[in-house]
């Protein structure tokens, strides 16, 4: 399993914008590369905008990258006008938590 975060300092404009737009376009996008197992994102506490993908392999990981890139700079350049700082690297723990209720 590969992990990729990218990180984004700059945010700029309107984040219900972004959380529409990333929802309604990237997320399906992504989800279609090979190997692909979860997405998330969020605004941390600082405002910064933070992703993190996770993919069987770090060949799907790195389509990631690339097609995020691509992506951004098309649609989101005004709002994110800056490069992520992208950090990736294979898992070597991890703990899934099912939220299941008794029966």
């Amino acid at each position: 399993m590969h992990l990729t975060i990218r990180k984004y300092r700059k945010v700029e404009g309107d984040m219900n914008q972004i959380v529409e737009i990333v929802n309604r376009e990237f997320v399906p996008m992504i989800s279609k590369i090979d190997g692909f197992n979860d997405f998330y994102a969020f605004f941390a506490d600082d405002g910064t905008l933070t992703s993190v993908s996770v993919f069987r392999d770090a060949k799907g990981a790195e389509e990631s990258v690339r097609t995020a890139a691509r992506w951004v700079e098309q649609k989101l350049a005004k709002l994110l006008p800056e490069k992520p700082e992208v950090i990736s690297g294979e898992v070597f723990a991890s703990r899934h938590f099912e939220n299941q209720k008794a029966a």
